[in-house]
């Protein structure tokens, strides 16, 4: 009897004891900027471990950003996938949920210090499995199977072993239901699976068409997923580098999309909040400006470029990298025009209170850190002219220069933002290192082009940046005479383009569209109908010169 009650208690302490240590771990303290910088910890350990053990090698820079790239996004999908499985597992929040991963997470430093346990100086790499339908059938059964040298090792079967059976225990202690423990093992190593397998999934799928889904064999995935072949202009070294950047290019959309869902399921007021300020003008003009930069390439370097799937999702990254930008440059601004937006924009996440100030600048950080990764994945030196992009933001809009509130200045910003978005897209496939083969006067042109429309949205703030000692063109000339300017600089740039662009064919259609510019401005006002108002205002302008851009890449093109 007396063993009986000391195994009890000893079964009771040990209970307290796992109870306090989920307890600690779950309930910590979580902000979104600290789960930023706790998961890059975690990564940026498990690259330097990487390093430590010589996988690696000597290799070259541009290996290494890949590698981060592909191991930062393959983590980062990872993580959000095992989120609802961890709350199934018993995870009563998402907070909960998310504190007890990141935990979890820091088995992923364990397979390469295993691996070169094992192997030594023997080479191996540590990839993924690939191959056919059916061995990827049969591996499942078998534990990955194949050789643990070459893509899933001996480290990478542990990792995936020993977070597999913790968070059937983790369910079993949280719920006591053996059956649904046993099938969160089964759920986690189904995941597991799925992500160390899943270049094959997207191999079969694009040659399934040429070859028959059940005949495309290992073989032929590894030369479609390895082979160094040219994206645009940039040319692969190595296979580890090609598999990297494609990889990295699925992994971001994946994960952009994992977020999306997840902020609209479970924090849907600040899901709806972001998406109600993100100026949907803008974000079609930012768009914009990208593929106009990618025409101008077309046109004057003589691009040919290759639209096949990963040449596809590299526009796709680079869309989300400069509307990121864009998003980073309105959150910034946000932030410091807070007093103005409480007379004129009334309706903005800072003004209603629906994101706290702390939040909204992670989110703003978040923001910016995407647009530089995503960028940097497709072209490093369309990296750079965003990274411009955003120090020219913060100059226009963060205190102490705040040059938007001088008038010509602040338009020069704002059109120079515009040029940078546009020769990002220019050096996404422009087949040379330079942008000389686009004409000076042209750029100039497109410049002054873009300087005309930015003060349109200034209209509306008029009353508020007039009380915080912002001179845009409205307050210094009065919304009468502003009209009158703007509208009349808008047609003139309409009118000149055929001159600029040396086509004649382009006088008809620049002549309707700078006339229907400069009516929508003369006809806009405070009390004007919805689509009249002076908010519409940028919008109406947008899409004529969208509209304008399509005739001008038809002729120009054809």
């Amino acid at each position: 009897m007396s063993n009986k009650s000391t195994l009890r208690r000893a079964l009771k302490r040990l209970n307290k004891a796992i109870t306090d240590l989920f307890e600690a771990i779950e309930a910590a303290p979580l902000t979104l900027g600290g789960f930023a910088t706790a998961f890059f910890a975690i990564i940026i350990v498990r690259i330097l471990i990487e390093l430590g053990t010589n996988l690696f090698g000597s290799e070259p820079l541009n290996y290494m950003l890949y590698e981060f790239s592909h191991t930062f996004l393959f983590f980062l999908f990872a993580f959000l996938l095992f989120l609802p499985v961890a709350r199934l597992a018993g995870a009563t929040s998402w907070s909960r949920a998310t504190n007890l991963l990141l935990a979890g997470f820091l088995i992923i430093w364990t397979p390469p210090i295993i691996d070169k346990m094992i192997f030594g100086d023997q080479a191996f790499w540590s990839f993924y499995q690939l191959d056919g339908l059916s061995g990827l059938f049969s591996g499942f059964f078998h534990f990955f199977g194949g050789r643990p040298d070459i893509g899933i090792t001996y480290g990478v079967r542990f990792e995936v072993a020993a977070m597999s059976i913790a968070l059937g225990l983790y369910s079993l202690f949280r719920t006591r239901k053996p059956l649904r423990s046993v099938g969160i093992v089964f759920l986690s190593y189904l995941v597991f699976y799925i992500l160390g397998t899943f270049p094959s999934y997207i191999a079969i799928g694009a040659l399934a068409s040429r070859q028959g889904l059940f005949h495309v064999t290992g073989a032929d995935i590894a030369g479609y997923m390895l082979s160094t072949k040219k994206f645009f202009g940039m040319e692969m070294a190595d296979p580890r580098m090609s598999l990297g950047y494609r990889m990295s290019l699925v992994y971001a959309i994946l994960s952009v999309l994992s977020v999306g869902i997840l902020l609209f399921h479970s924090f849907r007021k600040t899901f709806l909040a972001l998406l109600g300020n993100v100026r949907w003008p803008q974000v079609f003009w930012h768009g914009g400006l990208l593929l106009l930069g990618g025409c101008l390439a077309m046109i004057y370097a003589g691009a040919e470029p290759d639209f096949r799937l990963f040449e596809i999702l590299s526009v796709i990254v680079m869309v989300i990298a400069v509307e990121s930008a864009w998003l980073a440059s309105v959150i910034g601004n946000d932030l410091t025009d807070r007093h103005i937006d409480a007379i004129t924009n009334p309706s903005r996440p800072l003004p209603v209170r629906s994101i706290s100030e702390y939040r909204y600048r992670h989110i703003g950080i978040l923001f910016f850190f995407t647009s530089i990764l995503f960028s940097s994945i497709v072209s490093i030196k369309s990296m750079l002219f965003l990274l411009a992009y955003q120090a020219i933001a913060w100059i226009y809009s963060m205190p102490p220069l705040r040059l938007k509130r001088i008038p010509v200045v602040a338009t020069a910003l704002s059109a120079a933002a515009g040029i940078a978005v546009m020769l990002a897209g220019y050096s996404v496939i422009a087949p040379v290192p330079t942008i000389s083969p686009v004409p000076l006067p042209l750029l100039a042109f497109l410049f002054v082009c873009y300087a005309a429309t930015i003060p349109l949205k200034d209209f509306k703030d008029m009353k508020g940046d007039r009380q915080n000692g912002v001179f845009t063109i409205p307050v210094i000339l009065g919304e009468e005479k502003a009209r009158l300017f703007l509208g009349s600089v808008l047609f003139a740039c309409y009118v000149g383009s055929p001159i600029a662009l040396h086509d004649a064919g382009l006088f008809l259609p620049a002549f309707l569209f700078g006339s229907l510019a400069f009516m929508s401005i003369r006809r806009a006002g405070k009390k004007s109908s919805r689509w009249g108002s002076f908010r519409s205002l940028p919008a109406w302008n947008m899409l004529f010169i969208a509209l304008y851009g399509i005739c001008v890449a038809l002729i120009l093109l054809s």
